[in-house]
This record gives C-alpha cells, sequence and structure tokens, in this order.
C-alpha cells in the first residue's frame, strides 16, 4: 500500500504512525478504537525531550464545576491504554525511536487529580484571570490561576483555542474580566514527564 503523506500538514506525524501500523489515512485506527487504545504521536528533540507537552480535547468550565474527579471526562481518558510513537530527526531524517503501550499509575493519577480539583475550584470561584498586563505592541495578555508546571510535574492547564475569540460559556463570572465567557483551555501532560516516564522507562 502506498501512502502520500504531506510532510507540512498538522496531522503529518499522525499519519506517519497510521502508516506504520498499514491503516489508510481516512480510516481511523479500528483495532485501537474497539480496544479503546488512544494513540499519541510525539516528536522528540535531540535532548529526548518532547518537542511539545501533550494536549487532550478541551474541557467545558460549565461541566467541570458539575463532576467529580471519577466521573470526569479527563480521569475517564486516563484510565484508558495508551499507545506512544515517537519520533526523532537525526540530520534530516526522520527516525521512529519507539512504539511503547501505557498506562497512567495509580499514583499519578493521584497526582493529576489535584491538578483536575484545582481547575475545577478556580472556575467554581470565577478567579481565572489573575492579572491582566499590557505588552509593548499594545496587546493584552492575560495571566491566570490555573495549575502550571510548577504546580505538577505531571501535568498542567493552559489554552488550546484557534483564538482569543474561541470561547466556552462560564458557569460564574470571571471576577477580573467581569465576562461570561473564557478562551477555550484543556490539560496537558507535560513533556518533561512523558520524556522521563514514558519514553525512557
Amino acid at each position: 500500500m502506498k501512502i502520500e503523506i504531506n510532510s507540512k500538514a498538522k496531522s503529518f506525524y499522525a499519519n506517519l504512525t497510521k502508516a506504520i501500523l498499514g491503516i489508510e489515512l481516512d480510516k481511523e485506527i479500528e483495532e485501537f478504537e474497539k480496544a479503546e487504545i488512544i494513540v499519541k504521536t510525539v516528536r522528540l528533540k535531540e535532548n529526548d525531550l518532547p518537542k511539545e507537552d501533550i494536549s487532550f480535547p478541551n474541557f467545558k468550565y460549565e461541566e467541570i464545576v458539575n463532576q467529580d474527579w471519577e466521573d470526569s471526562d479527563f480521569a475517564a481518558i486516563l484510565e484508558h491504554k495508551f499507545l506512544f510513537v515517537f519520533f526523532q530527526f537525526q540530520d534530516d531524517t526522520l527516525i521512529l525511536k519507539k512504539a511503547k503501550f501505557w498506562n497512567m499509575p495509580y499514583s499519578d493519577l493521584i497526582e493529576v487529580e489535584k491538578v483536575w480539583a484545582k481547575t475545577k475550584e478556580i472556575v467554581a470561584k470565577g478567579e481565572i484571570v489573575k492579572e491582566i498586563k499590557t505588552n509593548k505592541i499594545g496587546k493584552e495578555i492575560r495571566f491566570t490561576n490555573f495549575p502550571n508546571k510548577k504546580f505538577s510535574s505531571i501535568s498542567h492547564v493552559r489554552p488550546h483555542a484557534t483564538n482569543a475569540l474561541d470561547t466556552y460559556g462560564l458557569p460564574k463570572k470571571d471576577k477580573i474580566t467581569k465576562q461570561n465567557e473564557y478562551t477555550k483551555h484543556c490539560f496537558w501532560l507535560n513533556n518533561t514527564y512523558v520524556k522521563n516516564e514514558i519514553y525512557l522507562k
């Protein structure tokens, strides 16, 4: 089966994974879907650190405040088995370094629950924005109270939106912006965690 892959496309690494597994690009990975295995494609830098943190689907502010961790979307995702496929450029050649099945250890799930609970609390209180600063070209930069990488070595929260206008409604008006909606955010796995606890193990 010959597969043409556009190397400039955003889905390049995901499509490359499909090609390695012998799956047509317009098809989902049926066997993995049946087994509810989530495939994550990771590009490594020269120091083996993933080029990017690993993102998950956006959460809805109005939903997260009404969920418990056990029933949350993020907990449900992390309880799945994952297939991580790691690529790395060596000179100009893209090398498949490792493909690994992985489940998040229970102790790490407990740590991620703290990130999730803190996020829920911030949304419920209407305290998403910590401060707003203006940069040199007069653009507003918002700093949030969401858990960052200093809060947890495993996971953090940051924007995952097309632009600032790509928003979800809020259950409670944000105290600083006075708005009833906010830019879409999602949970991420820290790239250092992916390197040390998944790739190198």
